[in-house]
C-alpha cells in the first residue's frame, strides 16, 4: 500500500511543481511588461526657473563667505565683528535674494549630485554667516536684531531647497534647524513688538515652505529623467528596501523640523501676547487672529498643538 501511495503522489507532486512554476514565470512576464510600458512613458517637462532667481543669489553669497565663518561659536566679540564685517557684502547678496523668487536649477545627470556638494556646503557656511551675525548682535545688546538674523537662517533653509531633490531638503532642514534653535533659546528676551512680527514673518514662512511631499516627488521626477525607460524601474526595485528606509528616516526629519518651527511659532507669539497683556493667553486660540493666523498643527498628528506645547 504504501508502495503504491507514493506511486501515485508522484505524479501529483511534479503537476503541483510544474503549475507552481508555469505561475511564476507568468507572474515575471507580468511584472517585466509593466516594468517596461511604465518605464517608456516619458517624464514631463521639468518647471520653467524663475528669473531672476533668488537661488543664484545664494549660491553667489555662499561663494563669497569667509571660509573661517564655521569657527565663529568660539570668537570673542571683537574677531566675531571682524568676521561679520568681512561677510557684509555676501549677507546682502543672500538677502536680495529673499526678495525674488527661489528654485533649485536641478540637472538631470549622475555627475549633477557629485557637483552640488560643495554648493550645499558653501550654503550652510552662509547659514552660519547669518548666525555669526545674529551672535555679534546678541553680544551688543540687541535681541531683536539677533532674532532677525537667526530669522534669516531659516528663511535660507527654506528656499535652498525649494524645487530641489532630496539632498537639498535635507541640507535646507538642517540649516532651517541651526536657525530655529538658536531663536528658540534667545526667544525669553525678545520684546513684545518685535515677538509679534517674527512670529507673523514666520507664520508666512511655514505656510509657504516646500512641503515632503513636493520634495518627494522631485527626488522621484530627477530619477525618472536620470535613469530614462527601463533603467529607472529596474533601479527602483533593486534599491527599493535601502531607499524605502531612507526615505522613511529623511520624513521624520522634515516632520521633526517643522515641528520645532511650529513650537517656536507660538513661543514667539505667546511672548508677544503676554508682554502687551500682562498674562500670558490661556490657550492657543486667544492668539487668533491678533498673534497668529490659524492655530498650528502638529504634523505628526493632524491637529491643533497642545498648550503649552
Amino acid at each position: 500500500m504504501l508502495a503504491i501511495n507514493a506511486a501515485t503522489l508522484s505524479p501529483m507532486r511534479n503537476n503541483r511543481a510544474t503549475l507552481w512554476l508555469i505561475a511564476a514565470s507568468l507572474l515575471a512576464i507580468v511584472i517585466i511588461a509593466a516594468l517596461v510600458l511604465s518605464g517608456s512613458a516619458p517624464a514631463p517637462a521639468p518647471a520653467a526657473l524663475p528669473n531672476p532667481n533668488g537661488y543664484v543669489a545664494f549660491l553667489e553669497a555662499a561663494a563669497d563667505v569667509q571660509k573661517n565663518t564655521s569657527d565663529f561659536p568660539q570668537m570673542n566679540q571683537d574677531a566675531l565683528r571682524t568676521l561679520v564685517e568681512g561677510n557684509t557684502n555676501a549677507l546682502q547678496m543672500a538677502r536680495s535674494g529673499f526678495a525674488e523668487r527661489a528654485q533649485v536649477p536641478v540637472e538631470y545627470s549622475l555627475p549633477y549630485l557629485q557637483k552640488r556638494l560643495p554648493e550645499l556646503a558653501g550654503l550652510k557656511l552662509l547659514a552660519q554667516a547669518f548666525l555669526a551675525e545674529g551672535k555679534l548682535a546678541e553680544m551688543d545688546h540687541r535681541p531683536c536684531d539677533a532674532a532677525k538674523s537667526y530669522l534669516d537662517a531659516i528663511h535660507l533653509g527654506i528656499e535652498c531647497r525649494r524645487g530641489g531633490v532630496l539632498i537639498d531638503g535635507l541640507v535646507g532642514i538642517a540649516v532651517e534647524s541651526m536657525g530655529t534653535s538658536q531663536l528658540q533659546t534667545l526667544a525669553a528676551t525678545i520684546d513684545g513688538k518685535c515677538c509679534r512680527e517674527l512670529a507673523h514673518e514666520l507664520e508666512t514662512l511655514d505656510a509657504n515652505q516646500p512641503t515632503w511631499e513636493q520634495t518627494l516627488e522631485q527626488e522621484h521626477y530627477w530619477s525618472r529623467r536620470t535613469f530614462p525607460g527601463l533603467q529607472y524601474r529596474l533601479a527602483e526595485l533593486m534599491a527599493w528596501n535601502s531607499t524605502r528606509g531612507a526615505k522613511a528616516k529623511a520624513q521624520q526629519r522634515f516632520k521633526t523640523a517643522q515641528t520645532k518651527m511650529r513650537r517656536l511659532l507660538i513661543t514667539l507669539a505667546a511672548r508677544a501676547y503676554e508682554q502687551e497683556n500682562t498674562h500670558r493667553p490661556a490657550s492657543l486660540s486667544d492668539l487668533v487672529p491678533t498673534y497668529l493666523k490659524a492655530i498650528p498643527q502638529d504634523p505628526s498628528t493632524g491637529t491643533n498643538f497642545p498648550y503649552p506645547p
